[in-house]
């Protein structure tokens, strides 16, 4: 007795593209967020520490500024407020990257472009006082294919003092007396002294 198995599959449609933020970055996207330039000002000092000895407790991926009192999340093309700051993260208009819009009181103090990666989620955003000086924080995520993020810390006049694609998995952003720790999935740490 033969029985024929093909007729019994009936080919269904695809719906869906997967688990959102899961799909894979284009190589052109990846290379742009890998290759994009690191910016930091004269002053400005980055120590890594490998292998830290003090592992810090992860914290959800989409929330790097958890234990900062002042941060806000920014979903793309949605003005949010932060104090007197208004920020918005949209797509360039002439080419495939991203902007970060921030006024202060009405005015545009910052406008950042960014490699089109980082469009995945949100733009994170905290206001921090660091030896009496403010600042302004913002992070973004990549898919995880690419596995970056993107962090900036500028002046509340939009001036930039550092800005990178960060190669490695952020787990926990803490302040310190003179900047800020990254720490890493890894157990590696970043310290950027400003």
């Amino acid at each position: 007795m033969s029985i024929c198995l093909s007729a019994c599959f009936i080919p269904l449609p695809i719906i869906g593209g997967g688990v959102a933020g899961a799909a894979r970055d284009s190589d052109a996207v990846r290379e742009e967020a890998w290759n994009y330039p690191e910016f930091k000002e004269k002053h400005v000092q980055t120590e890594m520490i490998k292998d830290s000895v003090s592992k810090q407790p992860r914290t959800d991926r989409n929330n790097y500024f958890a234990d900062f009192e002042d941060h806000v999340h920014i979903r793309r093309n949605t003005p949010t407020r932060l104090g007197s700051y208004e920020f918005n993260f949209v797509r360039s208009g002439t080419d495939n990257g991203l902007l970060i819009q921030v006024h202060n009181d009405g005015l545009r103090v910052l406008l950042e472009r960014i490699p089109s990666a980082f469009y995945m989620g949100e733009l994170q955003a905290s206001q921090v006082q660091i030896a009496g000086r403010d600042y302004l924080l913002l992070a973004a995520n990549s898919r995880t294919s690419t596995h970056r993020m993107w962090l900036g810390i500028f002046r509340p006049d939009g001036s930039k003092l550092y800005a990178a694609s960060l190669e490695q998995s952020v787990i926990r952003i803490q302040q310190t007396e003179d900047g800020v720790s990254l720490f890493f999935l890894s157990g590696d740490s970043m310290r950027i002294k400003i």
